[in-house]
């Protein structure tokens, strides 16, 4: 029975070993579906929380994204998409020893626009004659990264793709219709606080 405790203990300490924190970084973004615009550098930024140190996890984040893409030349107008955004994923992150541990992680997330600016204008997108752009985003975020385990420090980088599934953005501009989807990769830093116990 001793030996059985000894074993567990360890065991479980790791597997209580959560974290929540923030993270910021960069996003280079595209509408997908849309002839005539490249990608877009914006920011992403948010409050991340981890609920377990055990293999399994799940990862919510609420995160300010920005994306959109870039007219392909000085005089092309571009679209920059600001949203507050919820994803939910599952989080696979092995047992290891040390303080360098891996991970990587999958699933939904969801999007509320809360601002919508053309090139070379003042007003709201919907605002521009042809544009029309939608209140929610919804799709799919996967990703990895690595995390520094400091005691109650975790200090973390990492990188991920998101992929819209909804239309963002539709376009009838001189007869020609167009619907966008976002898509997004993303380089991002962070630091959080050990909660339950280490990892």
């Amino acid at each position: 029975v001793a030996s059985t405790l000894a074993i567990a203990t360890p065991a479980t300490a790791r597997a209580q070993g959560g974290h929540i924190g923030a993270i910021v970084g960069a996003t280079f973004s595209t509408l997908r579906g849309i002839d005539g615009l490249d990608s877009r550098t914006g920011l992403i930024g948010g409050i991340s929380n981890v609920n377990s140190g055990g293999l399994f996890a799940l990862q919510s984040e609420l995160l300010f994204v920005s994306k959109g893409a870039k007219g392909s030349n000085s005089t092309a107008e571009g679209l920059q998409l600001d949203y507050i955004e919820v994803p939910i994923m599952l989080r696979l992150q092995p047992m290891t020893d040390g303080t360098i541990h891996p991970h990587v992680y999958a699933g939904p997330y969801v999007g509320f626009k809360i601002d919508c600016k053309v090139k070379g204008t003042s007003g709201s997108c919907d605002d521009v004659p042809g544009v029309s752009t939608k209140t929610v985003d919804v799709g799919g975020a996967l990703g990895g990264g690595i995390d520094f385990d400091f005691g109650p420090l975790v200090l973390t980088g990492g990188m991920r793709y998101s992929f819209g599934v909804s239309s963002v953005a539709d376009f009838d501009i001189s007869n020609v219709k167009q619907s966008a989807k976002n898509g997004v990769f993303a380089l991002y830093t962070g630091a959080s606080i050990r909660i339950g116990g280490k990892r």
